[in-house]
């Protein structure tokens, strides 16, 4: 179930149905008043009917009706101007407590979209990997950077390719088995679509975005989906919430791959962190 029904509601309605939008219209303008009714009565004043109004509640992660009521109910004192965008004129806390609702939003949805199959496949592919290279334009550049970072310490050296055509070069020749990982919220990066498309079958494609159903997913052999609030305007607090999502599927990812050889990844850390200690300046001692 989503942290903030209102919030998820609002940041899906993109994705519902004409008849889903109806009730989900009718709830985010009445949230008081559905605390009370049934599922016939707001099916009635929504203009939809009784399967609809159970189908837009499990489009929610809700069991039905009465579980998304539950939801609702617990969080009916929330201020509804946390779940507008950020303004102009806002103060700090309230700033603080839209991206607090946000950040809490995103981590939950995505700890749920993450299935631990796609993420065991996923893990399963890296530890019998070759090579891997990973790629990502803009704000998912920043995740493919974290992913590299991390699994360098563990001796695994992922290719991190920053132009399209140095990509589609380098995983012509990527030794097998070998992962592809892309990145991208979207799905729909035409820079990663026609990398997607010149991996060699031979080599595995880890897709990580929010569109499973996007063109980029459709290419891959295990998608990982994170779920970003997506309400957007000037601020793209969106383009926040997307790529911390992203950083958090990645951790995930580490810390299942670390825990599958935790000995030999512990004996990994503390060599690479000796190393980095060993060029550290000593610090001198006070007089």
């Amino acid at each position: 179930m989503a942290t903030n029904v209102l919030l998820a509601i609002r940041e899906r309605m993109a994705d519902l149905s004409v008849a889903e939008r109806h009730v989900a219209a009718y709830v985010l303008a009445h949230p008081d008043q559905v605390l009370t009714m049934s599922t016939k009565a707001l099916a009635v004043a929504a203009g939809a009917s009784p399967a609809t109004v159970v189908r837009f509640s499990r489009r929610l992660g809700a069991t039905g009706f009465a579980d998304l009521k539950l939801q609702l109910s617990a969080e009916h004192l929330t201020d509804p101007a946390l779940l507008e965008e950020i303004t102009p004129d806002e103060d700090l806390e309230m700033m603080k407590d839209k991206l607090t609702l946000r950040v809490r939003q995103t981590l939950q949805d995505t700890n749920r979209s993450l299935t631990a199959n796609a993420l065991e496949s996923a893990v399963k592919a890296l530890q019998a990997a070759q090579s891997i290279s990973v790629y990502g334009v803009g704000a998912s550049l920043l995740a493919a950077t974290d992913f590299v970072e991390k699994f360098s310490r563990l001796g695994r050296l992922p290719f991190l390719a920053r132009d399209p055509d140095e990509a589609i070069a380098h995983v012509a020749n990527q030794h097998t088995p070998g992962v592809v990982l892309l990145i991208s919220n979207s799905g729909e990066n035409p820079h990663l679509l026609a990398l997607a498309q010149a991996v060699p079958e031979d080599l595995t494609t880890i897709v990580l975005t929010k569109a499973p159903a996007s063109a980029l997913a459709q290419k891959a052999d295990i998608v990982l989906q994170t779920t970003p609030t997506s309400i957007t305007g000037q601020m793209r607090t969106a383009a926040t919430t997307s790529l911390l999502a992203q950083l958090y599927a990645i951790d995930l990812l580490y810390y299942r791959f670390f825990q599958s050889s935790y000995s030999v990844n512990v004996h990994r850390i503390q060599a690479s962190y000796t190393a980095l200690q060993r060029t550290r300046p000593k610090k001198k001692g006070r007089s």
